[in-house]
């Protein structure tokens, strides 16, 4: 299968569409991404833009040890509280950059965002009574080695 991206207003990812590979390839036996978008546009018409993604990618890593293909599979139908994007810029599909973290940045290998500093590690005892650690963006505005607040779980 041939997967690719259904692009809607501001590159938020609305599904993906996937197409038999017979139906991306030429009489040859050659994969042409080409025939693949010709064939979504007989399926779904001319409406969106497709951009393809490959099933096995996942921040920047090929599970079956392939090439990574624009750093994430964007996941399937479009999810408000999961909305995955495409970054032209960046060539990449990432998620939505999470609430109240200004600070943070976006990995242009793995799509993934990531706090101005690393999380602390969390230990046996702060699993066992349901401890884990939150941004506290505020925080690490205020000081900027700081950010990272251990709270109870509810």
């Amino acid at each position: 299968m041939a997967y690719f991206a259904r692009l809607g207003i501001d590159n938020v990812v609305l599904k993906v569409d996937s197409v038999n590979n017979r139906d991306a390839m030429t009489i040859d036996g050659i994969e042409k991404d080409e025939l693949a978008l010709e064939k979504l546009k007989q399926v779904h018409g001319n409406a969106g833009t497709w951009i393809k993604c490959s099933y096995n990618t996942v921040e920047g890593v090929h599970r079956l040890g392939g090439t990574p293909l624009r750093a994430n599979f964007p996941g399937g139908q479009y999810n408000p509280e999961n909305t995955w994007y495409y970054n032209s810029t960046l060539d990449i599909f990432h998620k939505k950059k999470p609430e109240n973290c200004e600070s943070w940045i976006l990995n242009p290998t793995t799509g993934v965002w990531e706090s101005p500093i690393p999380c602390p590690e969390v230990i046996r005892e702060d699993v066992e009574n349901n401890r884990g650690y939150i941004w506290d963006e505020n925080l690490y505005q205020s000081d900027n080695t700081k950010g990272w607040v251990l709270v109870e779980r509810s």
